[in-house]
């Protein structure tokens, strides 16, 4: 049972974050949660979302190129940080693979701020298989752990779920009369919602190790999701676990800047298991197509960087994370390359739609 004290700074970090609940970078999106607000342009950044939320130059349509080699690249905040958009994870991926081995790769940004695994498998199925990809590079980890953590406690809802749910249970309830009475005083609406995020971790058994195992099985159950998807489309699909400041070696994670220690100690718990998931399903009867890597240490092995937050790593780290998944790649991209008889996305729907058209 927390002390009062402990609840009031609960409450003041609960209502310092919640001003960081941004609309701009979290615009609610049908099947997904959220995306970017279309159009969009922060004034500290120079890299726009497109009309569809993501971070494009222009918005991603249906293939035009036969001959091109598309790479999707979906995933968190990592996938999308950065002030020049070459210098993000996934254009740096698209030099890397452009040099090696073919100037015909695009690779697209469909990197959402907060997204966690259950969401990336949403938007994978829902809306980009329909846009023809070659391969799809799918990037997340930490927000599947640290966000019930934070924010929505339940394993696998979308981090801000509790407050959607809140605002529609309380103002869209014909029963409650407080509704119409307390109006949409901000300061009410955020308190009544950190009220309603206690409730509902007192009900899912908040911080017990039934309760963290319920967390890891939810990312267990979203990598098992996008095994189907992989048998079902046969297009390459390559999965990274993320690197995270609690696995790289030297970081002084105690420091102020990533987080607890109580924080810490419980993601270290959660990627070791995240990890375990990662090796039992490597020794399940995976699809073919379906590469599964742990990409959580690459900051110790594979080149410079320096986390600057619990997720997030600098310019050099960067460029490490951005070739080791490009190596994961190239053999992938070279088949691509190469003179083929290619069967897309949009072919295999095409014949579906008409063998069922043959049915009717």
């Amino acid at each position: 049972m927390s002390s009062p004290n402990d609840e009031a700074a609960r409450r003041d970090k609960f209502i310092h974050h919640v001003k960081f609940f941004d609309a701009a970078s979290r615009y609610p999106t049908p099947y997904v949660g959220f995306t970017g607000r279309p159009g969009h342009r922060f004034q500290l950044h120079c890299l726009p979302y497109d009309a569809a939320g993501f971070i494009n130059l222009e918005t991603t349509g249906p293939r035009t190129d036969p001959k091109e080699i598309r790479i999707f690249v979906v995933g968190d905040s990592t996938m999308a940080t950065g002030t020049e958009l070459e210098n993000t994870v996934p254009k740096r991926i698209e030099s890397i693979l452009r040099n090696s081995c073919s100037q015909r790769v695009n690779v697209y940004n469909f990197a959402v701020v907060s997204s966690n695994t259950e969401q990336m498998c949403s938007l994978i199925w829902s809306r980009l298989l329909d846009l023809d990809p070659d391969l799809i590079v799918v990037v997340s980890g930490g927000t599947d752990a640290f966000q019930p953590y934070s924010f929505d406690p339940r394993p696998g809802f979308p981090y801000n779920f509790f407050i959607n749910e809140y605002l529609y249970a309380h103002y869209f309830d014909e029963n409650n009369d407080k509704s119409w009475q307390s109006g949409l005083d901000y300061d009410g609406v955020v308190n009544n919602a950190f009220d309603f995020n206690t409730r509902l971790r007192e009900s899912v058994g908040y911080g017990t190790t039934s309760w963290e195992e319920r967390v890891a099985l939810s990312y267990t159950g979203s990598l098992i999701r996008l095994a189907r998807t992989a048998r079902a489309v046969h297009i390459p699909i390559y999965y990274f676990l993320e690197p995270i400041a609690v696995r790289k070696k030297g970081a002084d994670v105690n420091e102020s800047r990533f987080a607890s220690p109580e924080a810490i100690a419980y993601l270290a718990r959660q990627y070791d298991r995240f990890e375990k998931s990662l090796s039992d399903l490597r020794a399940l009867r995976l699809p073919k197509n379906l590469h599964l890597v742990d990409a959580s240490r690459t900051l110790n092995k594979n080149g410079p960087g320096e986390f600057y937050d619990i997720l997030h790593y600098d310019r050099d780290g960067t460029a490490t994370v951005a070739e080791f998944f490009a190596n994961h790649l190239v053999d992938a991209v070279r088949k691509r390359s190469a003179p083929r008889s290619r069967r897309s996305v949009g072919g295999w729907m095409r014949n579906a739609i008409t063998r069922f058209k043959h049915l009717a």
